[in-house]
């Protein structure tokens, strides 16, 4: 009992210490950089309370107030969280668990959706989970999609437009500007669909958002088709668009935007999954000529799950189905 007594003090009084130290950012010997900061700190801090058995949201609005607010208003913005699907919060990669339940759960009751499980919604995880993700992968962490400056200098978005840490987004957020420029990219041969986006969600991002010259960019899609048995028999397209960067940002290797989505007749249309930046190597093994055709091998992928196809291995159809500039019409 003694022992145990004395186990208990010593890893009360190291929860403590942690949970002193936790908002250290960058955090020593963790590889985290300026970029990575004030969110790897937070992330610690949030953990921390989880730890000595405290509600993680009061924390999470203590230490990201501006943050909290934008996911409230998100809660309400149902024409940006119906364009997404669903992510397993688990890296197939990296083996692990990629935001702490506690802080997705937390993020969740501010988004309007619960994450009580392992599948969640892929655009809360992607975008406000990502931030807080302390999975350190071969790739680094998830959030430095968002953090570091690479899309917005490849693809000469204006300034901050996707920057979670941006205070001055008025009434847009991080998650709806986003949501905004994925679906133009990723819906942009699904007409109906892409209409009601722009109709509905203009007035939402910043007008350079929605001005952008989308119809300018250069991309090259590749499709995965393939019969899903379950729940119901149905043709399923993972769809992967590889969007060029002009130009590369200095002193980078990555050239593109890869964005996923899926469309699924489940879904009465198609929805987004997941994007982030790549080296050109990563895009030429994607469209590889031995690798296109019948009967390949088709699995889901980056997280992604849809219902009766995530976890098993299906043979179906891969091709490239757009390698010109995009030929959809300009706003």
């Amino acid at each position: 009992m003694l022992s145990l007594a004395i186990a208990l003090v010593v890893g009360l009084a190291q929860i403590t210490a942690w949970a002193d130290s936790s908002r250290t950012c960058p955090a020593e010997g963790s590889g985290e950089t300026a970029e990575d900061c004030p969110w790897g700190g937070i992330a610690r801090a949030l953990l921390a309370e989880e730890a000595q058995g405290r509600p993680v949201l009061p924390k999470l609005k203590e230490l990201a107030p501006g943050l909290s607010t934008q996911i409230s208003k998100d809660a309400e913005r149902k024409v940006f969280k119906l364009l997404w699907g669903k992510s397993i919060n688990f890296d197939e990669m990296a083996k692990d668990v990629i935001v702490h339940p506690s802080i997705l759960s937390s993020i969740g009751e501010l988004f309007g959706e619960p994450a009580k499980g392992r599948v969640v919604h892929a655009g809360m995880e992607h975008t406000y989970g990502y931030l807080f993700s302390i999975l350190k992968t071969s790739f680094g962490y998830k959030r430095a999609r968002w953090v570091k400056p690479t899309i917005e200098e490849g693809l000469a978005l204006p300034d901050g437009v996707i920057d979670p840490a941006n205070s001055d987004l008025q009434n847009s957020t991080f998650f709806g500007n986003v949501t905004y420029l994925l679906a133009n990219i990723a819906f942009r041969d699904d007409g109906a669909l892409l209409r009601a986006v722009r109709k509905s969600g203009a007035d939402l991002v910043p007008r350079s958002l929605a001005n952008y010259p989308y119809s300018k960019l250069s991309i090259v899609r590749l499709e995965e088709a393939l019969e899903a048995p379950k729940p119901s028999s149905r043709t399923v397209v993972l769809r992967t668009d590889f969007v060029a960067f002009k130009p590369v940002p200095a002193g980078q290797r990555n050239s593109h935007l890869l964005v996923y989505s899926v469309l699924d007749p489940l879904n009465n249309g198609a929805r987004l999954i997941t994007a982030f930046p790549v080296e050109k190597s990563f895009v030429d093994r994607a469209l590889k000529q031995e690798n296109l055709g019948r009967n390949q091998p088709i699995i889901t992928r980056y997280n992604a799950h849809v219902d009766g196809v995530t976890g098993q291995e299906h043979k179906g159809t891969r091709q490239i189905v757009s390698d010109t500039t995009s030929a959809f019409e300009a706003r």
